[in-house]
């Protein structure tokens, strides 16, 4: 790893642990002057350590990917004000999550027939049985649906890679699953109003290491590739 993207991964790690200890002493206000830094400077440690070697459109793709969570980040900031505001949250990490799945899915190759109906049934399936416990009404209901589909489309991407034996495929598994675990613990609070100790403190480290295992497993293996 280069000097300058190990200092810019430090400054990341210190915002990220400085927001999820503030949140875990109950301190809800200085966190949101910390949060919308966190992804900018995860995106610059990721384009420090593939720049300038890597100079294909990946690095671009994932910049895009981070602009478009940070901008999650800070729509999910005013959501208590209104459901326009969650809806740009959510709308805005789907976006983010396509623009992943647009290095996650070339970077596996051609899938067989076989792949490609588990890395489209799989995912569909599982939002299936998961959405209707929460009783959304539409277009909640409908939005959610799809941002569950793309998020389990990235773990999915995962697996299919470590059945391929790809490297780094394990943290994007990782990335996935925490990813869907952060997600809902927002969603079992906004919809069915369970709340819990530390939950907006599990909820920010659980999102961090999500974004971590998944940015790094993109950079490390658009690396290797080129070397």
């Amino acid at each position: 790893m280069k000097t300058r993207s190990k200092i810019l991964f430090c400054i990341f790690l210190l915002l990220g642990l400085a927001d999820v200890l503030l949140l875990a002493f109950g301190n809800e206000t200085a966190p949101r002057y910390v949060k919308p830094f966190l992804m900018p400077f995860l995106c610059a440690t990721a384009l420090s350590e593939l720049l300038p070697e890597n100079s294909g459109r990946m690095p671009l793709l994932l910049a895009i990917g981070l602009l478009f969570h940070t901008a999650g980040d800070i729509f999910l900031l005013f959501d208590s004000h209104g459901f326009v505001w969650f809806a740009l949250g959510l709308g805005s990490f789907l976006v983010g999550h396509l623009f992943y799945l647009s290095i996650l899915i070339p970077s596996l190759g051609k899938l067989s027939y076989k792949e490609s109906m588990t890395a489209g049934l799989a995912p569909l399936a599982a939002v299936a049985l998961i959405v209707p416990f929460f009783k959304l009404e539409w277009p909640l209901n409908a939005a959610v649906t799809v941002y569950g589909f793309v998020l389990l489309c990235v773990a999915t991407c995962g697996v299919i890679g470590a059945l391929r034996k790809m490297k780094y495929s394990g943290w994007i598994i990782a990335g996935g699953i925490f990813f869907i675990i952060s997600d809902a613990l927002i969603a079992v609070n906004s919809f069915l109003g369970i709340d819990f100790p530390l939950r907006h403190s599990i909820d920010m480290a659980t999102y961090l290491f999500a974004e971590c295992c998944l940015v790094g497993a993109m950079v490390s293996r658009e690396k290797s590739a080129v070397e």
